[in-house]
Order: C-alpha cells, then sequence, then structure tokens
C-alpha cells in the first residue's frame, strides 16, 4: 500500500484534539477514502503530521525527565474517551457512511468486519453529528504473509502518524481474525506508534468480543517491553 499526501482535511481538523498544523505536508494511505457525516453530507478532509515531546518528570523533585503514555482497556462508556478509532473492514457491500450510524464503537467494527464494506480501499469516516465527534479509519484485513503483513502494519502506523491524535483507539474484529494473531499485530502496531510518535500519549484497546484478560495482556506485555528509564507507560482497566 503506497503513501500518498492528497486528501483535504482543512475543514475539520478543529475537531480532533491534537491535530497537527495543517501547514505541515501530511502523510496519507494511497486510496484512502474519506467520509463525513455532517448533517448526512460528505467533505474531503486532509491529513497532516506533527511531531511533540510530552514531558514526565520535575527536576525541582529530583524526578527523571519521562514521557508519560497511557494504555487504557475500554468497554462500555471508557470507549468514548477517545474520538479517534482504527479498526479492520471486509470487502462487502455496506455503504461505508452508513456504518456510521452505530452509536456503539462495538457494533461499527463488527459490522464492517462481518459484513464488509463497498469500498476495498482504505476508508476515513468523520461523524461530526455525534458528540463528541467521532473518527474511525478502516483498513482491508492484512493477509497472512510476513511481508505483506509488515507493509499492512506500516501503513497503519503512516495513516496515524499523518493525523497526529493525542489519543488513538483500536479493534481489530476476532471475526476476521483470530485472537492470538489479532493481539500479536495490535502489539506490533502499538510498539511502533510509542516508540515514534511521542505526541499520541493515549492508547486505548477496545475489548468488545475479545477475551478482557487477552488484551489486558497485550497491554501487559507492552509495558514491560517499552518501560524504561525515558518513558513510563500506565495500563488501566
Amino acid at each position: 500500500m503506497n503513501l500518498n499526501p492528497s486528501a483535504d482535511l482543512s475543514s475539520t481538523r478543529e475537531e480532533l484534539p491534537g491535530m497537527a498544523d495543517p501547514s505541515v505536508m501530511p502523510t496519507a494511505v494511497d486510496g484512502l477514502k474519506n467520509h463525513v457525516r455532517e448533517d448526512h453530507m460528505q467533505i474531503n478532509i486532509k491529513n497532516s503530521e506533527t511531531r511533540a515531546i510530552t514531558a514526565g518528570g520535575d527536576p525541582n523533585l529530583g524526578i527523571p525527565d519521562r514521557r508519560m503514555v497511557s494504555l487504557h482497556i475500554s468497554t462500555g462508556a471508557t470507549v468514548n474517551e477517545c474520538p479517534f478509532w482504527i479498526g479492520i473492514a471486509s470487502a462487502g457491500e455496506i455503504s461505508p457512511p452508513s456504518l456510521l450510524n452505530h452509536a456503539a464503537m462495538e457494533d461499527l467494527f463488527s459490522e464492517a468486519a462481518v459484513r464488509g464494506i463497498s469500498d476495498h480501499d482504505s476508508v476515513m469516516l468523520t461523524d461530526t453529528v455525534s458528540n463528541p465527534a467521532r473518527y474511525v479509519f478502516l483498513m482491508p484485513r492484512p493477509t497472512r504473509d510476513f511481508r505483506e503483513t509488515s507493509a499492512w502494519i506500516a501503513s497503519m502506523v503512516a495513516t496515524v502518524r499523518a493525523w497526529s491524535p493525542e489519543s488513538a483507539g483500536f479493534y481489530i474484529a476476532p471475526e476476521v481474525m483470530v485472537a492470538d494473531e489479532s493481539h500479536e499485530i495490535l502489539a506490533r502496531v502499538l510498539h511502533e506508534l510509542i516508540a515514534t510518535m511521542p505526541g499520541t500519549t493515549s492508547f486505548h484497546l477496545l475489548v468488545g468480543r475479545h477475551s478482557f484478560n487477552g488484551v489486558l495482556n497485550t497491554a501487559l506485555r507492552l509495558k514491560s517491553e517499552l518501560e524504561g528509564d525515558e518513558l513510563n507507560v500506565f495500563v488501566y482497566h
């Protein structure tokens, strides 16, 4: 999946906290289609990129300056704390904007996975009707080939980096990928994002139809792998 700086986001960037300066050249996934629901109208959007360092210490107290990253195991109402979500869609016949009729993120992702969407490329859904506004990025399911999966992960990371949200949520529907495989891919995506995107400080992992312990164990493993002298990782559940 190639990268293409072609889409337009200027009319909607103020809705998403932490959105980057539009004067910076954006990065987007080739074939990305953007659907914005604003009183049932669709408009185009533009992606952009930023970098930031989040300090986590206090030299006056002798606390080392560290980045702070939080991993949230999201269920129920806590899902609404994150406005930007990423998931997987199968090929099907559903019009992507109609997915925004689902108030629950779990139902939206399950519908996209089981029934599938008519766009076979990646899509961005923007719902400015809901309060707060929702942003949902859907990618086709990765293949089992290692190289293609690595390219798929790189494309997902590039897209999140282009939008530079302060908070990002993830759900890989178990209807299209077995639990062990989905947890492994999610761990690889999060590892790359946390290591390279200091501006995104909060990550939400939707439990949905997954095992709560499986999602929690993925978060705890990431904490163990990443935490060190320059990074503090907190897991909330």
